[in-house]
């Protein structure tokens, strides 16, 4: 059975939206594994823009059945919305193809308030979506599951007096009003009547995709370096980025794993707070922020993102933890017009040369790149769909990361329509 995990090897916004759109066509099941609508896949079709947060990418094939895993934590209006959004633009989203785990667990408005009013306190730079608390309850064993919302005769007590205790952190703690419970309560139930149909069994529809041998896509939200284990902690998100998530947050055996296709910029970004060892200066990242037609601008606050060239080091960690097998290189388009580009090639802390980040999360403040330059192109390299028709300098760039990281780049995307794609490895699903 060929099964393909998608992940970012950054943090996140690497494109795996439109990655994962392009694998689709071939897949017969997409999965979603974790985070919440923290996540932002932009993919345009045609002249059309969707922006998903929570609904599988492959959605936007007819005939592709999508699944929210039981590691994803759910906003249920937020998935409404979402849904309403696609419907309105022609996109089926129904029983008929999206299922959604009874174990994911929602997201309730006192984990948004919770979230908030921690990261005004905190600096992180959240999305104050209520991921974080949310995945805080799972784990604390106080949460509340889209199956309790649906199936438990006695939900609505369980909202009522979870919102209760949560009103206690919130005023006391933080100052702020006490949310009403009742309110809480009715709110969630009514959304029941459209939520119910489209949960159910999604473990044993994966297993009998196993067993039929059909082709499985995982897709990952955030990135490598957003993860509580291996990322720049505490500037991490709550969830499990790595490919190895996918394992929990769908219930996948760990030996049906076929390929780990890893998703990088050709240069470097991040939203909110944390170290970044190659952020550019302002002029620099001001023009890559603006540059082509979509900018970096995060799909799901508009924040502005934070610019950075490209870093090997930290890529090489990410290549090493997830098992990747092979690269999708996005964004290379946006480096045009350049005579030199700066590459971070290593890094220099406590008067040694890593190749490698240090582990320990708080050497991130003090450890400095080691850049070389590579050499620039000045075409537009948008319309290019062969690789050997890309400028020499570009076609270097990509061969330059290939060896440094010892895995070949098979996709790379020259702009944010399908269309705009060099494909140098033909199927992932083999």
């Amino acid at each position: 059975m060929p099964a393909v995990v998608v992940v970012g090897l950054q943090w996140g916004d690497e494109g795996k939206g439109k990655i994962v759109d392009f694998l689709s066509r071939e897949a017969q099941l997409v999965i979603r594994h974790q985070g919440g609508n923290n996540a932002g896949h932009t993919v345009f079709v045609g002249e059309e823009r969707y922006i998903l947060h929570l609904i599988p990418s492959g959605v936007l094939y007819p005939d592709t059945p999508c699944i929210i895993g039981n590691g994803v934590v759910v906003n249920p209006r937020v998935l409404l919305d979402e849904r309403d959004e696609l419907r309105a633009k022609g996109v089926a989203v129904d029983s008929d193809n999206l299922m959604i785990s009874p174990n994911a667990h929602l997201i309730m408005p006192y984990h948004i308030a919770l979230d908030r009013a921690a990261d005004a306190t905190q600096g992180i730079g959240t999305t104050g979506r209520g991921i974080g608390p949310a995945y805080v309850d799972k784990f604390g064993r106080k949460g509340i599951t889209v199956g309790d919302l649906v199936l438990d005769p006695n939900v609505r007590e369980k909202i009522i007096e979870a919102t209760k205790e949560r009103n206690k952190i919130l005023s006391a703690v933080y100052g702020m009003e006490p949310l009403n419970p009742d309110e809480v309560a009715d709110e969630y139930l009514e959304m029941v009547s459209e939520i119910k149909p489209m949960v159910g069994e999604v473990n044993a529809q994966i297993r009998r995709a196993i067993s039929a041998g059909k082709r499985i896509l995982f897709e990952g939200a955030q990135g490598t370096m957003l993860d509580p284990d291996w990322g720049t902690y505490p500037y991490v998100t709550s969830s499990q980025t790595l490919a190895s998530g996918a394992f929990v947050g769908a219930g996948m055996p760990a030996r049906e794993m076929d390929q780990v296709l890893g998703v990088a910029k050709a240069y470097t970004t991040r939203v909110g707070s944390g170290p970044f060892p190659t952020e550019m200066s302002d002029k620099d990242a001001e023009k890559i922020r603006n540059a082509g037609p979509v900018g970096e601008y995060g799909a799901t606050t508009g924040r502005p993102r934070r610019c950075g060239w490209l870093d090997l080091p930290l890529l090489r960690r990410a290549v090493a933890v997830n098992g990747v097998t092979s690269l999708a290189l996005t964004r290379l388009d946006i480096l045009s017009g350049r005579k030199e580009i700066p590459v971070c090639v290593a890094y220099e802390y406590q008067g040694k040369r890593w190749d490698f980040p240090p582990e320990w999360h708080g050497a991130w403040p003090e450890v400095k790149p080691v850049y070389e330059e590579r050499k620039g192109w000045q075409e537009d390299i948008s319309e290019v769909r062969v690789f050997e028709d890309l400028p020499m300098a570009a076609q270097e760039y990509v061969r330059s990361i290939e060896e440094t990281l010892e895995q070949s780049v098979g996709l790379i995307s020259v702009g944010p329509a399908r269309t705009q794609t060099i494909v140098r490895r033909q199927s992932f699903f083999r």
